[in-house]
């Protein structure tokens, strides 16, 4: 069967790793026979492979092991962060457009009773809503 170079590059991966079929070695080995070229840099990839290159087991060289868990944690942390500020940000919005019903009426009590209590919660949940944007797009372009 003809196969064209890069569905033997392809297939390389499994290969290299030992998870390939059978028929998938007899392939990529009757490949690497007919083209010299491909036949060194197999050879190259497995040579790296076994000193312990940089894709040994999927890794990344240079990445200590608990990679993943601590970006898995920043996450996490972030996406906690994240919740806390919008929540904050929801009440202190919300909050001084409290009101109760007096007979017919509506009376909001902070705006109503205490202004300038209304402003400084406003004020506070503008910083809250501040942070949570700036949380939202340093999570957004850290690429998490």
């Amino acid at each position: 069967m003809n196969i064209s170079r890069d569905v033997a590059a392809d297939l390389l991966p499994a290969y290299l790793s030992g998870e390939a079929s059978a028929d998938t070695r007899v392939l990529v080995e009757e490949f690497a026979r007919q083209d010299a070229e491909f036949a060194r840099s197999l050879e190259a990839q497995r040579r790296e492979l076994a000193t312990g290159g940089p894709a040994l087991h999927g890794r990344v060289a240079g990445l200590p092991p608990d990679h993943e868990l601590r970006t898995l944690a920043r996450v996490r942390g972030m996406a906690e962060r994240l919740r806390w500020l919008l929540a904050l940000a929801l009440m202190f919005t919300v909050f001084p457009l409290s009101f109760t019903f007096e007979g017919p009426r509506i009376t909001f009590i902070l705006l109503g009773d205490s202004p300038s209590l209304a402003m400084a919660s406003w004020v506070a949940a503008a910083g809250f809503w501040i942070g949570f944007l700036s949380a939202q797009r340093k999570l957004r372009t850290s690429g998490l």
